[in-house]
């Protein structure tokens, strides 16, 4: 499995989830676990507390609490093997009798019950483990202290020590690897609809995002996907057909009337009536050149020229366009240079590249002071695409500006002196975006540069 796979498999909402829901579970096992030691170890404290309890009494009722009485009864517990553990200490600490050496400090409480284990400095037998008992003071000053083997303690301690690691760390194994796998079922889900955006964004309105046929929430989504697609492709069709009908029913009156003007000039000889007809057929022209860009740039933004991509030999390309360029720079004493890497090729529509460096060289030349070089260099860029720059010497354009001049009909106040519709930058635009591209502008201290950069 690719590992950027598995990245987003462990980054995905449905792995968090069950992360979430997994580490949930193991803390109530850890709450249950909790619950049911604590009533084990008090049940078996309980057993092991009264034995104790039951033997102190039974010797101090034998005794009547005078010090050679209990040693005595001592001695014949130890005779009987009861399995107890007994000590009597004087108030110095020395044992007077008792089959266990239990140091003063570890029974310096008393009346209160404690478990023991060797590691304590008891001198316990092998089969002992732990020890668990209680030291009364007697009237003379003497400390008796009973115990009663405690293995089952520490037998508990152990089990549920590794029972908890097993327990819960099986269930994080069991949650993660179950999450992980559930989220990369989902994720499969989520690649295949973000797969067919794509293709939709890059033009191919007819697409749309395969069902598996479990009718779960996916299924259900991508039906209303599918549904909103469809509604999405019926309305670019009508805007389609209007931009059709105004094509035909606008722009045919007004190559008419621009015909009728042409044909009416023939007729009369006053040049004040000449200059007239002249100044109509221009604003015609102008006109007609603004719904020719108008459906240019719908064609455009509708990807649907993407059936014309081609692979284009960007050098030889940028290289006739800069050639062409330089006469017509030279013109108004301008001049364009060009710095273009040898091997650049791209796939792409070549008819719409061209017409975009069109642009972008055609403004260059346009805003730049007489004498001033025009720029264009082009290059691989780092992540194998073509990234070219047209850079000038004009007036530029602000940065707070740089977003709102790719849109329609914008034309800053500097620029409303020459012609022009607004619909330039636009139209770039549209074609990076086609060809999944960006551009931007920089500074060029001063005037502008036009960064655009296209994959591969």
């Amino acid at each position: 499995m690719p590992k950027l796979m598995i990245l987003r498999a462990f980054q995905s909402k449905a792995f968090q989830l069950a992360l979430q829901t997994t580490i949930i579970s193991g803390l109530g096992a850890v709450v249950i676990s909790a619950v049911i030691y604590y009533a084990a170890e008090t049940t078996i404290k309980g057993q092991l507390d009264s034995a104790v309890k039951s033997e102190q009494a039974e010797i101090m009722a034998d005794s009547s609490g005078a010090e050679p009485d209990i040693e005595a009864s001592i001695r014949d517990e130890l005779k009987d093997s009861s399995g107890l553990f007994y000590a009597l200490l004087q108030p110095s600490g020395k044992t007077l009798v008792g089959n266990v050496a239990v140091p003063a400090s570890l029974i310096k409480n008393l009346n209160v019950y404690k478990t023991l284990i060797a590691r304590d400095g008891l001198n316990l037998p092998s089969h002992v483990l732990a020890i668990r008992g209680m030291a009364i003071k007697l009237g003379n000053g003497d400390v008796l202290y009973i115990a009663e083997k405690a293995n089952e303690l520490v037998a508990l301690n152990d089990f549920y020590s590794y029972s908890f690691l097993v327990l819960v760390g099986g269930i994080l194994a069991i949650g993660m690897a179950g999450g992980f796998f559930t989220a990369r079922s989902a994720l499969r889900r989520v690649e295949a609809i973000t797969s067919a955006s794509h293709e939709i964004m890059a033009g191919n309105l007819a697409r749309r995002i395969d069902e598996d046929g479990s009718g779960d929430e996916f299924d259900r989504l991508i039906i209303s996907l599918n549904l909103m697609l469809d509604r999405i492709q019926v309305l670019m069709q009508n805007v389609q057909q209007v931009s059709n009908d105004i094509s035909h029913d606008l722009r045919s009156p007004l190559v008419r009337l621009r015909d009728n003007l042409e044909l009416s000039r023939t007729m009369t000889h006053d040049p004040s009536i000449d200059t007239c007809f002249d100044e109509a057929i221009e604003q015609v022209d102008a006109v007609l050149g603004i719904f020719s860009a108008m459906l240019r740039l719908a064609e455009v933004e509708t990807h649907s020229m993407r059936t014309h991509f081609v692979p284009i030999d960007m050098t030889s390309l940028l290289e006739d366009m800069v050639e062409t360029f330089k006469v017509v720079a030279a013109a108004d004493h301008k001049m364009v240079h060009a710095e273009i890497d040898v091997q650049l090729c791209m796939t792409g529509d070549q008819e719409l590249l061209e017409q975009m460096f069109v642009n972008v060289i055609e403004n260059a030349i346009l805003y730049s002071p007489s004498g001033e070089n025009i720029l264009v260099k082009a290059w691989r860029n780092t992540a194998g695409g073509v990234a070219v720059e047209i850079a000038d010497r004009g007036p530029g354009i602000p940065a707070s500006e740089h977003k709102r001049v790719l849109q329609r009909f914008v034309r800053l106040d500097a620029s409303r002196h020459n012609p022009g519709t607004g619909l330039g930058l636009a139209l770039v635009k549209a074609i990076v975006d086609m060809h999944g591209g960006t551009i931007s502008f920089a500074e060029n201290h001063p005037g502008l540069k036009v960064l655009i950069q296209i994959p591969n």
